[in-house]
């Protein structure tokens, strides 16, 4: 009778810990169901059933994975749409380390997602490599039974073995561009760590392509200090593809605080991502890493983010100064813009959008310094300064000398350099008819009666 007691009471000290076994796991993510023999114990404080919600404590379970976490873990939740009771589901966290179990934490929705994605989940977190065990509580409505289809997913983001692993800790500025065959303008695709480097273990089986017309900026929405930035890439993938059920990362790249760029999905130019509003066709996805509605982004994250579009900008003949519809949101956007401008989101955080004006002028500024070979007033120090009435202009505008010269000449080249027909100048009165030229950014060139030349941004509306 002692031993069946001793026996009954080390079968129940083993309960409180889950085990992977019994669930869909791989050497370094884990994924567990949480089913109705998981749940510790359920509550209802008069507060909750005056709403008539209840708490669910699931047994904690112990951090195992095969290989030893480096830097951190991640937790995030997912379940079906489709899943009854699946509706305004609530969760909270705690984590135990050095023996001490936390305060509980809230483990909100992840409203950043595709609304096209089949399942709804919370954001993911980043838990400290010292934590042991994780528990979670789940809060629902009151008379239902547990939702089916709720799984825990811990992933331990371990980068691979490969020779182009001291990639990662080169200076930016040394890294060689990626695919320089993608150019098709003088304006380079900067250097980035490839897909291979960061450990994205497979693309979509069938990517989908479309030309490009807006440049979206997001942010990670995650921790804003890491010593390895390639893992929380491969934890952003992971999220995307095992959490999200996406077919690969959504974004097609990603910038760190250090200003090193990432390879995002794979596919190349113009490849269709999962990172703007269920509308991605005709757009291009770049996310900064960080959280930018708590912090400042970093000059170098800007710098590259500046470098990128001014590729991609010349690449896809997109003028950053400009907006227009973007034909399958059918909203007027930016065409350099934040994923706030589709739907309801912070993302990228007021830190970066309040700066995407700055970042839409470095763009063109990019542009100009890798294209143009006309020049502009202070390279060429001339003693007047040309004037642009007005500017921006519309149908007409008028050029103005400040030393009362008269202009004998014309040209108008676009961002990428080329000349652009259709302007009527009239020498005498020095009136510019531009009504017939399409609206963009564009470089005056002039030549004055004495043979000197001269240059100017103008922006035709």
């Amino acid at each position: 009778m002692k031993k069946t007691i001793f026996l009954s009471c080390c079968l129940l000290g083993l309960l409180p810990l889950l085990s992977f076994a019994q669930n869909e796991s791989t050497p370094n993510r884990k994924k567990i169901a949480i089913t109705p023999e998981q749940v510790q114990s359920s509550s209802n404080t008069s507060a909750l059933e005056k709403t008539n919600r209840t708490v669910l404590i699931v047994k904690p379970i112990k951090i195992r994975f095969d290989d030893k976490v480096e830097n951190f873990f991640t937790l995030a939740l997912n379940w079906p749409k489709s899943a009854i009771g699946g509706d305004n589901l609530e969760f909270e966290y705690r984590e135990k380390k050095r023996g001490k179990w936390s305060a509980w934490q809230k483990l909100p929705l992840d409203r950043h997602g595709e609304d096209e994605s089949p399942v709804v989940a919370t954001e993911m977190r980043q838990l400290d490599a010292t934590v042991r065990s994780v528990q979670i509580k789940m809060i629902h409505s009151s008379g239902n039974s547990l939702p089916a289809g709720v799984n825990i997913n811990l992933f331990n983001p371990v980068l691979p073995q490969n020779q182009d692993g001291a990639m990662l800790q080169n200076d930016p500025a040394t890294l060689v561009p990626l695919k320089p065959e993608l150019r098709s303008c003088p304006c380079p695709l900067p250097g980035m760590v490839s897909r291979t480097t960061w450990g994205a273990p497979r693309p979509c089986a069938s990517p989908g392509y479309a030309t490009v017309t807006h440049l979206v900026v997001h942010h990670s929405a995650g921790v804003n200090t890491a010593t390895n930035w390639a893992q929380v890439v491969l934890s952003i993938w992971d999220f995307h593809v095992n959490t999200r059920e996406y077919c690969d990362v959504a974004y097609n790249y990603l910038i760190d605080p250090n200003g090193v760029l990432y390879e995002g999905r794979s596919g190349g130019n113009n490849v269709v991502g999962a990172h703007f509003c269920a509308t991605n066709t005709g757009t291009m996805g770049v996310c900064l890493l960080g959280n930018f509605e708590e912090v400042q982004p970093t000059d170098a994250m800007l710098n590259k983010l500046a470098d990128l579009l001014a590729w991609k900008s010349c690449n896809s003949n997109i003028d950053p100064l400009l907006k227009s519809v973007h034909s399958r949101s059918n909203l007027d956007l930016n065409h350099v813009c934040g994923h706030r401008d589709g739907c309801a989101t912070l993302c990228p955080g007021e830190n970066v959008y309040s700066k995407l004006a700055a970042v839409r002028s470095k763009v063109v500024s990019n542009i100009q310094a890798c294209n143009f070979t006309v020049g502009t007033d202070d390279l060429h120090q001339q003693d007047y300064i040309l004037s642009i009435i007005p500017n921006p202009a519309q149908q007409t505008f008028r050029l103005e000398l400040s030393n009362g010269g008269r202009i004998t000449q014309i040209e108008l080249y676009n961002l990428m350099g080329q000349r652009v027909s259709g302007l009527q100048f009239d020498a005498l009165s020095m009136q510019v008819q531009c009504g017939n030229v399409p609206r963009g950014t564009y470089v005056l060139r002039i030549v004055d009666e004495e043979r000197k030349v001269s240059a100017k941004q103008i922006i035709l509306q």
